[in-house]
Formats: C-alpha cells, structure tokens, sequence
C-alpha cells in the first residue's frame, strides 16, 4: 500500500513537470510592430520656456525583431523612430519643414529582442525632443507629432497622429 501511494505521488509529480510548462501561455503578437500614443510631457528651462519634450509610445512585436546595433548604421537602418511634428495655424495642422535638412527628429531604438524561445515584446519607448531647437521655426504655440517605428525586417508600424499640445 505505501509502495502504491509513493509511485502514485511519483506519476503525479513526474505528469506535472510535463503539463505545467506546455499550460505556460506566452503573449503573442503579430510580427509587424503596433504603437500606441501614452503621453507627452515637458521641462522647462530657467526662463521658463519648454526645452525638453519626452514622448512615450506602447508598442508591441509578435518577433521581437525591434531595435539597431550600432553596427547597423547606414541605410535603410539609419533610423527606426520616425517623427513628424506638425504646428496648428488657424485651425490647420501643418507639417514643419526645417529649411537646414540636416535637422531631424528622426531617432534610433536600441536593440530589444528578447533572450530566449519567445521574442514576444510589448513595452514602452520614451524619446527625448530637444524642443529649443524648433522653436525658432515655430509660428504657433500649439504642436502635434506623427510617428512610427520600423522593424529590423523593414515592417514599418502603423503611423500614429498624437493630440495637440501647447508649448512655450
């Protein structure tokens, strides 16, 4: 009866290593990355003029394949965060087009892929904006971003139009 009840609690423990890692569920996304607009908020300089924006978008990549080396430089890989920002002139939004091409918003996301079997990635990204060095382009107080992100496969997300904002 014992040597009954030990194998018994043996299967039992034995049957369990097997079903509880294949009831695991992993979080599965689609392979083209989605972001979500979370916020936007600024910090002042000593005169009291936003100098700094943070940006922060959700996003989530069913292969996890987010993110640059810094190896991966050149194009198409120069950038992986795309950013547009648009002013409100008489109830109209209007892309900013710098007149010195060389200024952008345009930024690198380091790599994010997961160690291990599920590349599943969902999380957030928080992206510094120098705001000081549009406000000399801007005619308008009121401002707007337009954003995506690229993959390192080149699927590119969908584009996201954030709210209105007001800066000084």
């Amino acid at each position: 009866m014992k040597k009954t009840a030990v194998k018994i609690i043996w299967i039992v423990f034995i049957s369990g290593l097997f079903i509880i890692p294949s009831c695991a569920k992993f979080e599965e996304y689609p392979i083209i990355p989605h972001i979500e607009f979370v916020s936007f908020s600024t910090i002042h300089n000593v005169h009291q003029l936003d100098s700094l924006g943070y940006l922060t978008i959700s996003y989530t990549d069913g292969d996890g394949d987010i993110g640059l080396t810094n190896e991966e430089n050149t194009p198409p890989y120069q950038y992986n965060f795309f950013l547009d920002i648009y002013e409100n002139i008489n109830g109209v939004q209007q892309k900013i087009i710098f007149p010195d091409t060389s200024i952008t918003f345009n930024s690198r996301i380091p790599v994010l892929t997961p160690d291990g079997v599920n590349k599943s990635i969902k999380g957030e990204i928080r992206m510094e904006l120098e705001l000081y060095i549009m406000s000399p382009f801007l005619n308008s107080d009121t401002i707007s971003f337009e954003t995506y992100i690229m993959d390192r496969a080149l699927n590119k997300s969908n584009v996201i139009h954030t709210p209105e904002f007001i800066i000084r």
